[in-house]
Order: C-alpha cells, then sequence, then structure tokens
C-alpha cells in the first residue's frame, strides 16, 4: 500500500448503536477537528495520553504536518465531526522498520460504541498491507477495556514497565507492552 493509497482510503461502518461512521485518514484541515476531539476527553482520559492534548496547537499541528510515510492518522467522522483516532506509528529507515506502535483514542460520546476495536481491526489491516512484521501498543495497567481489546486481536502481553509512564496528574503509571506478530520470521526449517 503506498502513501497514494493511504490517501485515498475510506470505509463506512456501523457502530454497536446503529451509527454509521465514516474511516479516512486525516487531513490537513482537520486541525480544528482533531483539537475538539482531544478537549472533549473526559481529564483520566488526557492524564493517561503520551502527550499534553490540552495543548491545542500542538494537536493541531499533527493535523497540519501529515506525513503518512512516518505516522498513519486513522480518524473516524460521524456527521464532520472527528470522533475517534488511531494512529500507526512506523519507523522507516531505522532497524524497527519491520514494526510499528499503535494508539488509539476514542471521544467521549462513542466510547463503549465498539468503535475502538473497529478501529484497531482497520489499523491492523492497514500494518498488514504495508508490510509491517510486528504491531507494539502500550497501555496503562489497569485500562481492563484496552487490554482485552487488544487480547482479543491476537496481541499478547510482553512486559509491563513500573512507574514508566507520568501522566499529565503527575502521577506515575505502569505501562503493560502488547505486541502482534503480523508476519512470522520464516528462518531455516
Amino acid at each position: 500500500m503506498t502513501d497514494f493509497q493511504l490517501e485515498r482510503f475510506r470505509k463506512v461502518v456501523k457502530t454497536k448503536d446503529g451509527s454509521l461512521v465514516v474511516l479516512r485518514p486525516l487531513v490537513p484541515a482537520d486541525g480544528a477537528k482533531l483539537v475538539a476531539l482531544f478537549q472533549d476527553l473526559p481529564q483520566n482520559d488526557k492524564a493517561l495520553l503520551k502527550h499534553d492534548v490540552s495543548r491545542e496547537s500542538l494537536v493541531a499541528s499533527w493535523a497540519e504536518c501529515v506525513d503518512y510515510s512516518n505516522v498513519f492518522p486513522l480518524v473516524a467522522t460521524l456527521d464532520e465531526a472527528i470522533v475517534a483516532d488511531a494512529t500507526l506509528h512506523r519507523n522507516p529507515g531505522t532497524t524497527m522498520a519491520h514494526v510499528a506502535e499503535v494508539r488509539i483514542t476514542i471521544g467521549s460520546a462513542m466510547q463503549g460504541k465498539g468503535l475502538g476495536v473497529v478501529m484497531l481491526e482497520e489499523i491492523l489491516a492497514i500494518a498488514d498491507k504495508l508490510g509491517l512484521e510486528q504491531v507494539m501498543a502500550q497501555v496503562p495497567v489497569g485500562s481492563t477495556i484496552a487490554q482485552r481489546a487488544f487480547e482479543r486481536a491476537g496481541f499478547r502481553q510482553e512486559a509491563v514497565f513500573k512507574d514508566f509512564f507520568k501522566g499529565a496528574d503527575n502521577i506515575y503509571h505502569d505501562v503493560a507492552v502488547f505486541f502482534l506478530v503480523l508476519r512470522q520470521r520464516w528462518e531455516d526449517f
């Protein structure tokens, strides 16, 4: 799958409540919509994200500086609003070019409607089409819904790092690291 194919990706999915949501790549014109998604999150969700999403300029810059070869951002839209974001962080030109990290954020209005699982499945299908071999996810310990979703998608928990993450709430959190092997390496057999 080329960057051009990524740009043109579109898919309509139905959530558990019957809402029709459009999955598509983030584009530069989406800055304000992406800011709105992150601003609407409950404070305890924001505290567990890797970046300080209260900084509107930072969030808007993610849309302005889209580079699908490094980070592929897949958004879910409902009535033109961005209601969820899944990103595939790649490592081109490095010894980790075969591995990507996935991050998913579901807006408060869409939580519990199965959209996170749909987005995870879609981003994994894209990772496979891109030829990636492994996908990693870092999940704060105690985020049982997220942990179960990754496990159901085939991820295995490989490690737990104690006090690895210091949230925006200034509290240290343990982080579970999950891996999914998309392609096995076949050596001499």
